[in-house]
Formats: C-alpha cells, structure tokens, sequence
C-alpha cells in the first residue's frame, strides 16, 4: 500500500537541492564581463523594464538545465518560441537588432561579437548538507560550426577562475581536469559526451524520475495556464516507458524465426528456380548422345564415300584410256581427208582469181560488207539520237537543218537546267538546316521534359545540372539546397502578370540557397571544377526578421500580392523578405500609372521600370516563350506546354521532310535532263553521225551491180559453186576432227579429275584408317547403286543430312544451353525483389560456375540435389524449434509489459493523488484536487490489443494438428508483426498513456464527496484554470523532481516562471506563491517591476537588469536594499 507523501513538512533549508548562484560571460547582450546572480537558496526576484535582458537570464538558465534543444523555448515571455527568433547562435554572437544596409533595401543583424569569442554559463545548486553540484557549458565556433562542451562539477566552480583561459585546443579541459580530478578518489568533474548524456547525469545526480522532469522545468518557466489538461498529464505527469525496446526484442526474435522461415522460403524459391535447369540439363546430356552417335556416323559414312569413289575411279580410268586410243586413230584418218580437201580448193581459188569478173565481183563484195558494218553503226546511234529527242520533247527522225536546230537549243537548255540544279541545292540546303534546327529544338524539349519529370520543378538545362553535380558531392538533398525558383509561383487568379513577373525575378529563381551545412563543401567544389556553366548561389546562414515591422509596400498591386511561397519551408520567410525589399515591384494596368511610380514599376506586357531611371523591355523569342519559366514547384504545366511544343516541331519535322522528299525528286528530275541536254551536245556532233540512210542506199546499189555481174559470167559461177561445195567439205571435216578433240580432251580432264579424286580419296583412306563401314551399308543399301559420277553429289547429300541433323542438334543444344544460361543467371544473378528479400542469396549461389560454363551446369545440378534432399528438411526443423520455443514466450512477454505499464500508470495516478490531497486547492470550500485515469483506447489501440491477444496461442488448440502451430504463426503471429512495423502507427498504439483518457475532480476534505469534475479546462474561467493550472503542475513538480516523505535532500528544489503575473489577478499569483512555499520550492520569479508588490514578501533578493545602449547590466540587492532604494526612487 502507498502510503501519505507529506510534502509539507520538511523545513526548506532541509529540502533539496537548491540554485546557489549562477554565472554567465558573453551570453546575448551581456558583453564581455562576468554577470553572476546569487539567490543564496532563497526565492528571489529578476526584473527590469522591457527588453532590458531579463529573458536572456531565464534562457541562460534553461540552457543549462534542459540541454536538448528540441526540448526547450527560448523567450517564452514573448510567445515566440516558434518562429526561432533566438538561438544558441545568436545568443553566442550578442544580436541586439538590425541596420538598414547602406545603398539597398535590404537589413544587417548587428552583432556584440564575432566567431572567434567564446561563451560560459554556469549554475551551482547546493543543498543541506552542503553538497554542491555545478552545471557549466562552454560554447564556441569551429569554422562556422557551434560547438558545445557540457560538463557537471561536485564542487563550486566560477568562471573567474576556472574558465579564464579558453584556448582553441582544449588545453583547458585538461587542466580544469587535473587541478580537481588529480587527487580525488572519485571524479570532481566529469564532461560528458553530449547533451543526452548531459541530461542523464542532471537527472541521477538530482533524484529526478526521468528526462520528461527537465520538460515539465521548461514548460513551468512560462506557464501561464494549461490549454489540454489530458494531454499535459499525460505526457509530463506519466513516464514513458521503452515499448520501443521491449519492440525491438520481440522482433530480434521474430528475426530469429523469420531467418527461419525466409531460409524455408528460399530454398524452396531456389529449388523452384533449379528444377528446370536440373530437367533441362538431362535433356542437354540426350542430345549430346545424339549428337555424338550422328558425328561417329558421319565418320563413318566419309570413309565408305571414299572407298567406293575409289574403286569405281579405278574401273573409270581403265574404261577412259581404251576410248582415248579409238579417238586418236579417228582424228588421224579425218586430218588426212581434210588436207586432200584443202589442196583441191586451192587449185580452185586459183582459176576464180585469174578470171576479170570474178575480181568486180569479189571488190563489191568487200565494199557491201564495210558498207553494212558503217550503216548499223550508224542506225544505233539514231536509235539512241531519237530516245533523247523523245525524253526532250524534241523532234524524231530529223533532217540535218532540225538537227542542227536542236543543237543549238541543247546549248542553251543546258545551262538553264544547270541553274535550275544550282537553285534546288541551295534550296535543299535551307531546308535540310531547318529540319536539323528542328530536330536539335525537339531534342532539346525532350531533355528538358526527362529533366523537369525527374526534378519536379521549372528549372532545367546546364543550371540544374550543375546543381545536381553538387548535390551528389555533398551528399546533400534538393530540398536542403534549393533553387529559389521553386519557393516561389504566382497565384492562380494572377496568371495575367505571370509573364512579367517570370521577367523581374528570372535570375533570382535561378539562384541556390546554400546553408552553413554546406557552404564550405559548395565553396570546394564550384572552385575546383569546371563547371561548364554559370551557378550563381545565396550562403544561408539562418534569418530572423520581424515580418509586421518590416514589410515594405503592400498595396494590391504590389508583385508580392500576386505571387505565394512553399508553406513549410525553412527558407520562406528569407525569400519572402528578399522579394518584399527588392523586387516588390507596383503591376501596373496603364502607362498613366506607370509614370506615377519613380521607380520599381512593371507593366502586363513587361516593360520595366527599375531603379535610377532604367527602363527596359524584353521581347527576345526565348525570353516570351514559356519554356523559360522557372517559378514554381509544380512543373506539370510547364511539361504539358514543352510536350505540345514538341507536337508542333514535330509537325514542322513532317513538313521539313516531305518538302526535301519533293525538292530531292524534281533535284534528280533536273539532273536527268542536264544529262540528256549535256549528252545530246557531246555525243551527237554532226548529222552524219546519225544519218544511216545514206549507207543503206550505197549498200542496195552495190548489191544491184554484184548480181548483175554474177548473171552474166557462167563459168565464174561454175567455179564459185564448186569452191563453195569443196569449202562446206572442209568445214564439216574440221567439225569431226573438232568433235574428235575435244572428246580427247574431256577424256584427258576427266583422267586428271578421275586421278585428282583417286589420289584426294587414297589419301583421306591412309589418314582415317580403316573403318567398319558394313553397318552402313546395312542401314542404306541403295548406296551400292549409284554410279560414280552421281557419288560425290551423293556424298555431300548424305553428309548434308547429317550435318543438317548435327546443326539442329547443335542448335537444340545451344537453345537448351542458352536456356540453362538464362535459368542459371536468373539463380546466379536473380531478381532484385529476390536479393532484397533474401539477403544471403548471393553469398549461397557464389560457389557456383559462371553461367557461361555450361560444361560445369552439373554444379548446379548438384546443389539442386542438397537443396531438396539436405537443406530443406534441416530449415522445417529449426523452424519448428524456433517456433515451439522461443516466439510464444516472447509474444506473452510483449503482453505482460503492457499489462505492467497499465499498473504504472494507475499507480502513478495513485501517488499524485497523495501529493495533491495535501494541497488546499479551494480555502474557502474546503477542497482537494484528485486525478482519474480512465481507460479508454481508442480504435487503433483497441485493434493492437486484439492482435496482441490472438497472438498467444492456445497450446493445447494449436497442437491438435501436424501444422497447427505454423498455422497459427502465419495467422495471427505473422500479420501482429507485419503490422508492427508500421513505425507512425505502432508509436500511437503502443504508448498506454494515451488508452487512458485524464480527468480531475475536486472533493471535499471533510466528507471526501466529489465537489465538481473537470475534463477540460475550456469550461473554467481564467482564474478557474490558473489556480487548477498550478496545482496540477504542483503535484507534477512533486512527481517529477522525485519529492519524498522525509524530504531527501537529493531532490531537486528550484524552478523558475518567467511573467508569471501576467493577466493573473493577484489572488491566484499568490496562490501560486504559496503553493511554492508548501512544497518547500526555491523560486526565480521574472516579473516587470509594476508586479514586484504581489512577490515582495516572499522573496530575499532582487535581480534588476538594465539596458544600457546595445548590452545588458546587472546589479544584485537584498530585497530589503531594494525596497529602501524604491522609497528613495519613488519620493518626491
């Protein structure tokens, strides 16, 4: 049973640890000296006019107590914590405001220091027993990198003294280390690794219950009242606990399982991959059989072919040499005729030659037969004459004047045509530019397409290049280095102007934001490479401008009005800003208010009016085109306008190409003319050349003389018959002794072929050997009758069916081994799917041959056969331990921790409701506060349950059959765990603080009945939910700070509220008060002076700072001194 927690009875000097003093040197506008407050233990009082520092003090103090950043907010007072106005950096640095810059529009923050200054906070706590335990920081730049070193003293330190000398080496370190450290047992001074081991040492060293009390430290310095009174208890009155571990546990043994399980799963996805290289191969092995009895076959057939061509060789050449004699003795006989012949027919030539009419006959004889040759020489070319004339348009079957005319036509025509030819080349030449020009303007759409689709913006080309260059050396992303083009687009409504605007912020958009992340990287690679290109990039250092105070003109037709930022990006508002001062330009409707504007005016159709008088207005082709745009961060427009350009050029292209396809046609028309005209010019020189007719005429006179001649002489003709009768004599006995010859002849050949085939066949015998060739036969008797000359032809047919059997063997062979290639890649090299989900797929199959060696695919064969007859049945069986052993204890512990956590809470509930029972929440009524803890899970958290649930298995349900439990694995285990790693979803489900829905009632302390119930704090009024406000984060405080019965005086005692009056009357401010007494709290409470009344009783000592020029002071007074000093002040 938990017993009373009595916060109140511990006397405060007994109460824990409590702020001593604290110390800081060049921290924001507290410049170059030691500032130190000194509360003593006690309460005390910061306060001084507005913007004086007194914020800066509390940030102080919240730096050095709740060191995670994400954790903590600067300048609460103010409401600004979200808009970053203050930060380490600045704080380091000393901002104090901006400055107009000189000759522009823009500002420059002001600063107290520069990066080579160093920053100290320091805070020593001391309790009862004089115990001390002193947080200090040290910051300071490394390039342009902040760094921090955090460290943790059990004894007082002071800047003073032990942080005078802070040099860049961290010889410091060493020495603080060694004056403190050397001769202690244990460690004076420990720096730790980090604000997370930093924050965890604050925690054990302050009895503190967790990190979420360094929180609940942050969030009391500005409370004021709580806006969700569930989500604040919660998240800062309930300790979270590690289900994120408890997560990772169960999965590294579901890991276990599932290695498992994907083993099975892969060896049963490589025996699937195997199997048909296993059926292939022994398909491979039948046709290697079959083709290796086909090649013995072949061997055997060759042999037989030669053998056979030998023997009837052999028989050919005895039969030839017979048949040779016969012709030789033939031609001998013949030869003799033919010279008895001959001499007869001289004797003839010899009295036809002594005859008168015989020589006229025989002269006009000669002169026909010259005549003839003259008239078809000519006759061919007047063919030739007449098709040009025809293909020319010029007259046929002229006469010498309609020659000559043609001539000089030709002349002229050809070198008209060879103008024509000269024009529709150049005009080819243009057109060929064109359709080059247009095919280079489409490739360039098409890249500017594949660029915008791949980077999702309006930027493309060299420019976008160059970024992506940068992005891969820095490792950086598009977002963390953008163009500022794609912060930017105009609205919707004022498209009208977009063309303007394109015009006055077109550089700017190509411009890269670079931030202090990376500058020095960029710096790097711009300087050292070619970059081919122009890249112009802004070093973003971070950026805080008071946006209300600082707008420039905002009137409707300002530029700024019509176009919009990214939402959500970090470097909106320094764009915004840049924009509003430099190009806000005034958008114009009419020349009449152009003039009105000095400066800094545009028009709809883009003349611009900058500063000192320029004007300008560009109309360049590419400039209006609005593949130029680059604004935006949505580029569909812009690729749906580049694809119908590209529409139109392709178009363009067609008509390109039809109009060369038509100029090439009449170009080849031209040329062919120019041909014909050029031909008829060199070929055709005279008429004579041509003129046929008069050969034919010459030729019919001659005959008519011959005839009469051969009329008139009897025994000339006598004598001609007879030479005529004696020479078809010899010429048919020249015939036979021709045919006689040439029979030798071919016998000859055909000896040496017969000899050339004998000896080749002899040969192939000697190598091969002898071979058995009397299967063959048996198999194709019809061999043994085809004669000789049909053997070789006989032959090839038959070593061409085998190498056509081979060659389809073989190139099954190769399909089946190209088959086997393609199976083996797809197990040696799978699928990325495979790999990614079998992760040691590779490391198993890299033992295996190349693909390529087919020769080795038994290797596979081989492991196909341990794979299913070995692997298989080893993996069901760890599995099935697995599964028996390990998962069903595991998933019952996942459950039991939930189960655990829901008692935490409740009992946590339990030990606030101790705390706040001895609060006096209404004086008057006579009441206590009390929380309840309801559960209520929602949706989600009710459907992780049940998984959860129907995840633990019912033994004796699940082992009713063989494949129970398996079942029950990929049922209900299986699906629990896929669902779990939904990280977003798990982190809701799995967080029980939030199945439990927070409320608080108020009892009475008399009776103990319930006064009144609050589940929101929308239904109190503003003094309502301050006071319930402050007695829920008293009992927090006492939670989290680890307050106990006898007041341990390790528990950590001090808080800080910073304008904690603010809009409070001052009965619930003095509730508050004295709610700090009872808990025995040391308060630093930060309050402008018109609110020092309502605390004057309760504190010892007044801090009041005050703003001289750009730094802060500080002075330090009793509250005594102070009030004496205020009478002083205040009289007249």
């Amino acid at each position: 049973m938990i017993q009373q927690m009595n916060l109140f009875n511990t006397a405060p000097e007994k109460s824990g640890y409590r702020l001593d003093y604290m110390e800081i040197y060049n921290w924001g506008t507290f410049d170059k000296e030691i500032y130190r407050i000194s509360p003593q233990g006690c309460n005390s009082l910061l306060t001084g006019a507005n913007a004086s520092g007194k914020s800066t003090l509390v940030d102080a103090l919240l730096t050095l107590l709740v060191p995670l950043k994400r954790k903590r907010f600067y300048n609460q007072s103010s409401g600004a914590e979200k808009k970053g106005a203050r930060t380490e950096e600045s704080y380091v640095l000393g901002y104090y405001g901006t400055q107009q810059e000189e000759g522009g529009s823009g500002t420059t923050t002001m600063k107290l220091r520069n990066k080579e200054n160093r920053s100290v906070l320091l805070a020593s706590f001391c309790n009862a027993s004089q115990k001390v335990i002193t947080l200090f920081q040290v910051r300071y730049f490394s390039g342009q990198e902040l760094k921090v070193v955090y460290g943790i003293a059990k004894t007082k330190l002071e800047i003073k003294t032990d942080f005078a000398k802070l040099d860049p080496r961290g010889e410091w370190r060493k020495k603080l280390e060694k004056h403190y450290n050397a001769n202690s047992v244990k460690k004076v001074i420990d720096f730790c690794n980090g604000p997370s081991e930093y924050a965890s040492q604050i925690c054990l060293l302050f009895n503190m219950r967790s990190e979420n009390a360094l929180t609940l430290f942050n969030q009391i310095v500005g409370v004021k009242v709580l806006d969700d009174l569930d989500h604040f208890i919660r998240h800062h009155m309930l300790d979270e606990q590690s289900a994120e571990t408890q997560y990772i546990e169960l999965r590294n043994n579901f890991q276990n399982l599932m290695e498992a399980k994907n083993n099975i799963d892969k060896v049963k996805e490589q025996i699937k991959l195997l199997e048909p290289i296993n059926e292939t191969a022994k398909q491979l092995q039948h046709v290697d059989l079959e083709i290796h009895q086909l090649k013995q076959e072949k061997e055997m057939a060759a042999c037989w072919f030669a053998a056979r061509i030998v023997q009837l060789s052999k028989e050919k050449i005895t039969l030839n040499e017979i048949e040779h004699r016969k012709q030789a003795e033939k031609i001998c006989q013949l030869e003799q005729e033919r010279q008895e012949e001959t001499n007869k027919r001289s004797n003839l030539q010899l009295d036809i030659e002594q005859d008168e009419g015989s020589r006229q006959i025989k002269e006009l004889a000669n002169r026909i037969r010259q005549n003839i040759q003259e008239r078809d020489k000519r006759r061919e070319k007047f063919d030739d004459y007449n098709k040009l004339a025809l293909d020319l348009n010029l007259p046929e079957n002229l006469s010498k004047e309609e020659f000559e005319e043609n001539q000089k036509k030709a002349e002229t025509e050809y070198r008209r045509q060879q103008q024509v030819q000269e024009d529709l080349s150049e005009e080819l030449r243009k057109e060929k530019n064109a359709a080059e020009t247009t095919e280079t303007l489409i490739n360039e759409c098409i890249k500017r397409v594949q660029e915008l689709i791949k980077n999702k913006n309006n930027i493309s080309g060299r420019v976008s290049e160059i970024r992506n260059e940068i992005l891969r050396h820095t490792g950086a992303t598009a977002e963390e280095i953008p163009f500022v083009g794609e912060l930017i687009r105009v609205k919707e409504n004022e498209l009208e102007w977009e063309a303007s605007i394109e015009r006055i912020l077109h550089h700017f958009a190509l411009r890269l934001i670079v931030p202090d992340k990376y500058y020095q990287q960029v710096n790097e690679y711009v300087n050292s490479h070619n970059l081919n290109g122009r890249i112009v990039y802004q070093h973003y250092e971070g950026f805080t401008s008071l946006k209300e105070m600082e707008r420039g003109e905002t009137g409707e037709n300002r530029l700024l009005q019509k176009i919009e930022f990214k939402a959500g990006n970090r470097y909106t508002d320094w764009i915004e800003y840049e924009v509003c001062h430099r190009y806000n330009y005034a958008c114009v409707d009419n020349l009449a208010e152009f003039n009105t504007y000095p400066e800094k005016a545009v028009t709809r159709e883009g003349l611009i009016k900058s500063v000192e008088n320029k004007h300008e207005k560009d109309d360049r082709k590419e400039v209006r085109s609005r593949d130029n745009y680059v604004l935006g961060w949505d580029n569909r427009d812009k690729i749906s306008y580049l694809r119908s350009e590209v529409h139109k050029l392709q178009q363009e292209q067609q008509d390109n190409l039809k109009k060369i396809n038509a100029i090439k046609k009449r170009e080849t028309d031209c040329k062919r003319q120019t041909q014909n005209w050029y031909k008829l010019l060199t070929e055709f020189v005279d008429y004579e050349s041509i003129d046929w007719m008069s050969c034919a005429k010459a030729i019919q006179k001659d005959e008519e003389e011959k005839r009469k001649l051969e009329t008139a002489d009897n025994k000339t003709k006598a004598l001609q018959e007879e030479l005529e009768a004696t020479d078809k004599k010899i010429k048919e006995l020249n015939v036979s002794i021709a045919k006689a010859n040439e029979q030798i002849g071919r016998l000859k050949l055909e000896q040496e072929t017969l000899s050339t085939l004998l000896q080749k066949n002899q040969e192939f015998i000697n190598r091969a050997g002898d071979k058995d060739t009397y299967m063959l036969e048996q198999q194709h008797p019809e061999l043994l009758d085809i004669p000789l000359e049909q053997l070789e032809g006989k032959r090839t047919d038959f070593q061409s069916s085998i190498n056509e059997s081979l060659k389809n063997k073989n190139e099954t062979k190769d399909s089946l081994k190209s088959k086997i290639r393609k199976l083996a890649y797809a197990v040696k090299r799978p699928a990325k799917e495979l790999t990614e989900k079998y992760k040691d797929w590779l490391s198993d199959v890299n033992s295996l041959p190349d693909p390529e060696h087919t020769e080795l695919i038994e290797e596979y064969q081989n492991f196909y056969n341990r794979l299913k007859e070995e692997d298989l049945m080893s993996y069901e069986k760890k599995f099935n331990q697995y599964l028996q052993e390990t998962i069903y204890h595991k998933v019952n512990s996942y459950k039991i921790f939930f189960e655990r956590w829901e008692g935490t809470i409740c009992k946590a509930i339990d030990h606030l409701n101790l705390s706040l029972k001895g609060i006096v929440f209404n004086k008057d009524q006579g009441t206590y506060i009390q929380l309840t803890a309801i559960k209520r899970p929602d949706a989600e958290a009710k459907d992780f349950y049940n998984l959860l649930r129907q995840a633990i298995p019912n033994l004796h349900e699940v082992d009713a059959t063989i494949d129970g439990r398996q079942h029950h694995f990929e049922a209900h285990i299986a699906p629990f765990m896929k669902k779990l790693e939904n990280e977003p979803w798990r982190t809701r489900v799995s967080d029980v603080r939030s199945w439990f829905t927070y409320r608080a009632e108020e009892f009475y302390q008399a009776t103990g009945k319930k006064y009144k119930t609050y589940e929101s704090m929308g239904q109190l009024s503003g003094g309502e939910k301050a006071q319930l406000t402050y007695t829920i984060l008293g009992s927090a405080i006492a939670y989290q700070f680890g307050f106990t019965s006898s007041g341990l005086e390790s528990s950590f005692r001090f808080i800080a509220i910073d304008e904690a009056f603010k809009a409070q009357d001052e009965d619930k401010a003095r509730y508050l008060l004295e709610l700090c007494n009872q808990l025995h709290l040391q308060l630093l409470v930060v309050t402008p002076s018109d609110n020092i009344h309502i605390v004057e009783n309760y504190i010892s000592f007044v801090h009041y700072v005050e703003r001289k020029g750009n730094t802060s002071v500080l002075y330090n007074m009793p509250i005594l001194e102070y009030k004496d000093e205020y009478k002083k002040a205040v009289q007249p």
